[in-house]
C-alpha cells in the first residue's frame, strides 16, 4: 500500500511539472497562456554569436513589458513621432533597437546598470572589456564624459559629426564604471579608461534622442548580422524565433539601413589615427 502511495505521488509531481514548463515558455516568449504539449527547446540562433570577447551561456533577461513593442516608421523618418511611445522605456532603463546611420543597434540609458547588463546578455558575452560606444546628442554630452577634448580636436568633431563615425577619446571619471562577467557568469564592475562616442545621422534617431528624450546619452551595441542576406535580423514583426526579438522591450524598424559599421578614429593621442575603415569617409574635415 505504501509503495502505491509514493508512485501516485511521483505522477502528480511529474505532471505538475510538464505543465509548469509549458507555462513558462509561453509566458517567456510572449504567447497565449495556455498549456501546450511539453517540448524542447530549440537551440539559440548563431546570430548570438560574440562579435568580440567570450560567448557565454545563455541567460534569458527580464523584460519591462509582457510583450515586446514593435514600432515601424517610414524610412526617412517622417512619422519618427511615433517613437515617443519607447520613451517611457528608455526612462526606466529599459532595452530596445533602434536604427542608426550605420545599422541597428540595441541601447539603453548609460545610466541603466539593469540595461547594461541585459545587453551583454543578450549578446552572450563575458570576459569582455571591450565598451559600448556613448550615443551623444551633443557637443556638450562628450565633453561631459571625455578628456583631451583640446581646440584642435573639437573643431575636427565638430566639422564631422553627425556622421557615421566613432570616435575613441579618454574618458572622466565622470562615466560610471562598466559591467563584466566572468566565465562562471558573475558580474564585476571595471574602470573605463576610453570612450567611444557617436553622433549618428540618421533622422529617427536624431529625433528620438534630441527631441524626446532631451539628448540623453544612450549605450549601443551592434546587433548580430545575418551573413547569408547581408541584412541585419530585424524581423521580429514576423519572425519570433529570431535569438534576441523575446528579450528587448521594443524595436523601432525604420526598414533598411547600411550595416558596414561606423569608421574608427583614436583621438588619444595628437593626431587622429584610423583604427576601422568603415562608412565614413577616410578623410576627416579639418
Amino acid at each position: 500500500m505504501e509503495i502505491m502511495r509514493v508512485f501516485l505521488v511521483a505522477i502528480v509531481f511529474s505532471t505538475l511539472d510538464s505543465g509548469t514548463t509549458a507555462f513558462v515558455h509561453q509566458r517567456r516568449h510572449g504567447g497565449p497562456l495556455q498549456q501546450t504539449k511539453k517540448k524542447s527547446l530549440r537551440p539559440r540562433s548563431k546570430a548570438t554569436t560574440a562579435l568580440f570577447g567570450k560567448r557565454m551561456k545563455y541567460k534569458a533577461p527580464s523584460r519591462l513589458v509582457t510583450q515586446t513593442e514593435y514600432i515601424q516608421i517610414q524610412e526617412n523618418g517622417e512619422d519618427a513621432w511615433k517613437t515617443m511611445d519607447v520613451v517611457d522605456l528608455l526612462n526606466q532603463g529599459g532595452v530596445g533597437v533602434v536604427p542608426t546611420d550605420t545599422g541597428y543597434g540595441f541601447v539603453t540609458p548609460l545610466n541603466s546598470k539593469a540595461g547594461i547588463e541585459r545587453m551583454l546578455r543578450i549578446k552572450g558575452l563575458h570576459q569582455c572589456k571591450k565598451p559600448m560606444s556613448l550615443l551623444c546628442g551633443d557637443m556638450s554630452t562628450i565633453n561631459n564624459y571625455c578628456n583631451g577634448v583640446s581646440k584642435n580636436i573639437f573643431k575636427i568633431l565638430k566639422k564631422n559629426l553627425p556622421g557615421a563615425y566613432t570616435f575613441i577619446l579618454p574618458a572622466k571619471s565622470t562615466l560610471p564604471n562598466g559591467i563584466i562577467f566572468d566565465s562562471k557568469g558573475d558580474k564585476h564592475s571595471w574602470k573605463r579608461e576610453t570612450l567611444g562616442v557617436r553622433m549618428p545621422n540618421d533622422p529617427v534617431l536624431r529625433y528620438l534622442q534630441d527631441e524626446l528624450l532631451d539628448s540623453t546619452p544612450l549605450l549601443v551595441s551592434s546587433l548580430p548580422v545575418n551573413e547569408e542576406e547581408e541584412n541585419q535580423l530585424l524581423n521580429c514583426g514576423i519572425d519570433d524565433a529570431a535569438s534576441w526579438c523575446n528579450d528587448v522591450d521594443f524595436i523601432v524598424d525604420a526598414g533598411r539601413r547600411p550595416s558596414d559599421g561606423s569608421t574608427v578614429f583614436d583621438m588619444t593621442e595628437n593626431e587622429p589615427q584610423l583604427l576601422r575603415e568603415g562608412l565614413g569617409e577616410l578623410q576627416l574635415l579639418m
